[in-house]
C-alpha cells in the first residue's frame, strides 16, 4: 500500500469537506467516507466515496442528504448540486416570507447570535 497516495487522498477529502462546509455557511456537518466494495463474482475490489451532510432529523438549517460515486470529484459535484438546490429553496422560502410580511406591513429582521 502506498502511504503517500493514501495521505494525498485523505488531504483531498479534507479540502473537499472544508469547501462543502463553507457552502453551507459552516452550519452543517460534512462527512466524507471512502469505502471498499467487493461485489459478487468480482475479480478485484473497488472503491467509492460517500458524502453526507445536514441534520438527519431535519431540525437544523440543512436537511440531511447523501451522495455516492466512484470518484471523489464526482461525489463532490453531486453534493455541491444538492447544497445549491437546498440553498435556492431556502432563498425562495425567505423571499415568500418577506413578501408575506410586507403585505402585513411588517419587516423581517435577522437575528444573529
Amino acid at each position: 500500500m502506498n502511504n503517500d497516495n493514501d495521505n494525498e487522498t485523505e488531504q483531498e477529502m479534507l479540502w473537499a469537506a472544508q469547501d462543502l462546509r463553507t457552502m453551507t455557511s459552516c452550519k452543517a456537518e460534512i462527512t466524507i467516507s471512502r469505502r471498499v466494495t467487493i461485489k459478487p463474482n468480482a475479480i478485484k475490489e473497488g472503491w467509492d466515496y460517500q458524502i453526507t451532510f445536514g441534520d438527519i432529523l431535519n431540525r437544523g438549517a440543512w436537511r440531511w442528504e447523501c451522495a455516492q460515486a466512484e470518484t471523489l470529484e464526482a461525489v463532490v459535484e453531486m453534493t455541491k448540486a444538492q447544497i445549491k438546490a437546498q440553498g435556492d429553496e431556502r432563498a425562495r422560502e425567505f423571499l415568500q416570507l418577506t413578501d408575506a410580511a410586507a403585505k402585513l406591513g411588517l419587516k423581517l429582521v435577522e437575528v444573529t447570535a
